[in-house]
């Protein structure tokens, strides 16, 4: 598997109960492992610290719920000051 289709089931899943998602979570950020919601939270920091602790060093998925499709960057990660491993 390549690092391009690490999460594709998690997006796929996301996109396919986004709409869910909007109604009940709005601006929430969701955690998501296969196909399975695995909790809601405020803050993504909250969300991949439970991720960590629930999966440990594999990936997993962590999307704000909105309705702009637009991606999200996070500039520590980009540079390097926040460490992630797969």
């Amino acid at each position: 598997m390549t690092d391009k289709d690490a999460l594709k089931t998690e997006l796929e899943f996301y996109e396919k109960h986004k709409h869910e998602y909007l109604t009940l979570y709005k601006g929430q950020f969701v955690l998501i492992k296969g196909e399975e919601l695995r909790g809601t939270f405020t803050t993504d920091a909250e969300a991949y610290k439970a991720g960590i602790e629930q999966f440990g060093n594999q990936p997993f998925l962590i999307k704000q719920v909105v309705e702009d499709n637009s991606d999200v960057s996070n500039p520590a990660l980009t540079i390097g000051l926040i460490n992630t491993q797969f």
